[in-house]
């Protein structure tokens, strides 16, 4: 018989050996090897950089038109302030997470040739090589450089250097299609909030001007810009994304069920939010009686409209003949919607027209005088004095053509004030072919189509897109519609 309760001496030593053995195992530690993920080789850091610069980049398009429009020497040194800093700190971030990472604004060079072309223009205006000759120039005005106030030529030319900066940020932001398409949402209820002051400004608080009394068109709904036609620009802009966001909701494809056909979601609860929202936006725009807001904001939906309707698969008959029935309801639905303050601006249209038409001669001769040189970028107040004659009123101040094309042609000359023009020309068609390539979303890019018609029309008889708030707004819809998913990665 064993005896399992006796143990052996050489057991006894067998067991205190082993005991010993895993009391040290307990504290014997394995060497692993870590492989360090160092943080600035982290794609998902960059995405999360992204997302923030994102938000960043829809508060600061939510501010700027607080200050006036952002129409003043104060606003345009801080929006640059701004854009350059935020856009110097995402590079240097996005360098350290994820220094491997394409950069995607090569993609819209383009784009951006045209304009900083200009810009070395703009520049060469203030080297001290003498100015060519005018006369009379205003008094006191003997310039060494080609522009007659180079210090107005530097703010402009880091003006437009921020609205570049912003162009290329966006760009590289929103290389993810979610993230473009939230960041155009914010921008489009951005819009809305300050459709809703507007409102709440004209008829509740006194048609103040940010609590202030107004020193300009009273009775007319002006937001936090102090022009009509400037804020009738800003809320068209937001109405086109409005329309953008409706269409595509109403065609995009609803979910199959087996056994049944292709079907589109229609008229969602979602459209019809968006339908309150930009029936706001809308009202907002009205109350600015603005005759050339009006024409270019249905101008650029209706554009917005066909190329989505087109792209959705609806026939071009379907399309002429809807055309026409919308077209006849919105002039019915205008007429008695529009209220006497707008009704009496087209009832003096012509009269109204005839000065315009005046200021363009007269500003067309100043161009003549500078066809290549100009006369300086954001000089245009300081050149007309010399060439302003009595047939036109002489108790105005006239610091704008109030024609955009005009302003850049007399400011920078026929040449280089054509190539601003240029880049937004190939923008629009790089859009367009987005919209017929893109297999995926496309509203951005429509969105971005309508805008750029809002804009190209509404210069033509004023100076929206001369408004700094106008043009970063506008910027950045058109960067958003242009924006496509990373190189390598959708981040």
């Amino acid at each position: 018989m064993i005896d399992f309760t006796r143990v052996t001496p050489s057991s006894a030593e067998t067991l205190k050996k082993t005991r010993t053995s895993r009391a040290a195992s307990l504290f014997d530690f394995e060497v692993v090897e870590v492989v360090e993920h160092r943080w600035q080789e982290s794609p998902k850091a960059a995405s999360r950089l992204n997302d923030r610069v994102a938000v960043c980049i829809a508060i600061f398009l939510f501010l700027i038109p607080v200050p006036y429009g952002a129409n003043r020497p104060l606003a345009w040194l801080a929006a640059i302030g701004v854009v350059g800093l935020l856009t110097f700190v995402y590079f240097v971030m996005l360098q350290r997470l994820d220094p491997n990472r394409p950069v995607q604004f090569r993609n819209y060079r383009w784009v951006l040739v045209p304009g900083l072309m200009a810009l070395v223009w703009a520049t060469i205006q203030l080297i001290p090589i003498g100015a060519p000759p005018i006369a009379p120039l205003p008094e006191g005005v003997s310039p060494s450089t080609i522009s007659l106030d180079s210090s107005a030529t530097i703010l402009g030319i880091l003006r437009m250097l921020s609205y570049a900066f912003l162009f290329i940020l966006i760009s590289e932001v929103c290389t993810n299609r979610f993230r473009t398409e939230k960041l155009l949402k914010w921008i489009f209820w951005g819009i809305f909030a300050h459709a809703v002051w507007a409102l709440l400004s004209l008829s509740v608080l006194d048609d103040s001007l940010l609590l202030q009394e107004k020193t300009n068109y009273h009775g007319f709904a002006t937001g936090t810009f102090v022009n009509r036609n400037s804020f009738a620009t800003f809320m068209g802009m937001g109405f086109v994304i409005g329309a953008a966001l409706l269409v595509f909701e109403i065609r995009s494809p609803a979910r199959r069920m087996p056994n049944q056909k292709h079907k589109v979601k229609g008229f969602t609860t979602d459209a019809a939010y968006v339908s309150i929202l930009m029936f706001v936006i809308f009202a907002a725009l009205l109350e600015t009686a603005s005759r050339l807001g009006l024409i270019s904001t249905l101008a650029g939906t209706w554009f917005t409209i066909v190329v989505l309707l087109i792209r959705t698969g609806v026939s071009k008959f379907k399309i002429f003949s809807v055309s026409f029935a919308l077209g006849l309801v919105t002039l019915i639905g205008l007429i008695s919607l529009l209220g006497q303050a707008m009704l009496q601006r087209f009832v003096y249209l012509q009269v109204d027209l005839g000065e315009r038409l005046e200021l363009y001669r007269q500003t067309w001769k100043m161009i003549e005088t500078r066809w290549f040189a100009g006369f300086g970028l954001d000089t245009y107040a300081v050149a007309f004095e010399a060439f302003h004659r009595p047939e036109l009123s002489t108790s105005l101040i006239w610091d704008k053509p109030h024609n955009t094309y005009l302003t850049l042609w007399s400011e920078l000359g026929l040449v280089a004030g054509s190539l601003p023009m240029i880049s937004v020309g190939i923008a629009f068609m790089m859009v367009l072919l987005s919209i017929r390539d893109r297999q995926e979303s496309f509203f951005p890019a429509s969105a971005a189509v309508g805008v750029i018609v809002v804009g190209a029309v509404h210069s033509l008889g004023d100076f929206s897109l001369e408004i700094a708030a106008n043009t970063y707004v506008f910027v950045a819809i058109v960067a958003l519609g242009l924006a496509r998913r990373s190189l390598a990665r959708e981040l």
